[in-house]
């Protein structure tokens, strides 16, 4: 049993140390920073298949709301039984802002990797038997031009820095049904010849 104690000692040591270097947090983090809607441009992950067509993790954030404990209230859309439901799961406040704890599948740990004008970057970081597993997540706000770099560049240096390959990155913006183009298929618009 001791031997157990010590690797659980030892895990949650490498886990706050690794964690440091590999996950910054953004600096003077507030969530008010966070409130209000969202929604997911890039899904990246070290296990490809969480994100692939009926993936756990296949899913685009709707908003984010602070709840009065400092806890946050994050809503999602995922897709089950080829069906689009709403869930939410509460981020649990840990002692470093910017950091969040939750329970999905297994224990997850939450960091607000950049915020910036119009986008945000989470880095999500599962433990479970199988091993960690880590999704991080490019979001941004709904505004019809987005602003330059929208965090891109920021999200590809993440990704890298966290071992997820390119090949292992989604675009979200191919699997929602984007409904700014819904009345260019209906009603008069102008037909250009094809």
């Amino acid at each position: 049993a001791m031997t157990l104690l010590l690797l659980s000692l030892w895990l949650g040591l490498a886990w706050a140390q690794q964690n440091q270097s590999l996950v910054p947090v953004q600096p003077g983090f507030h969530p008010e920073q966070v409130e209000g809607p969202w929604h997911t441009v890039k899904l990246g992950a070290t296990d490809p298949s969480v994100i692939e067509e009926g993936g756990s993790y296949l899913c685009s954030m709707s908003g984010i709301k602070l709840l009065e404990d400092g806890d946050l209230n994050i809503t999602y859309f995922h897709r089950k039984d080829g069906k689009c439901v709403q869930e939410f799961y509460i981020g649990k406040k840990t002692n470093m802002p910017g950091r969040y704890t939750f329970e999905y599948e297994g224990k997850n740990f939450l960091t607000f990797v950049a915020v910036g004008d119009g986008f945000l970057i989470m880095d999500l970081e599962n433990r479970r038997e199988a091993g960690a597993l880590i999704v991080v997540e490019l979001h941004g706000r709904c505004q019809p031009h987005p602003t330059r770099d929208s965090g891109r560049s920021a999200y590809r240096k993440h990704t890298l820095r966290r071992g997820i390959q390119p090949d292992n990155i989604v675009e979200l913006s191919a699997h929602s049904k984007p409904p700014r183009q819904v009345p260019l298929l209906t009603g008069t618009g102008t037909h250009w010849p094809g």
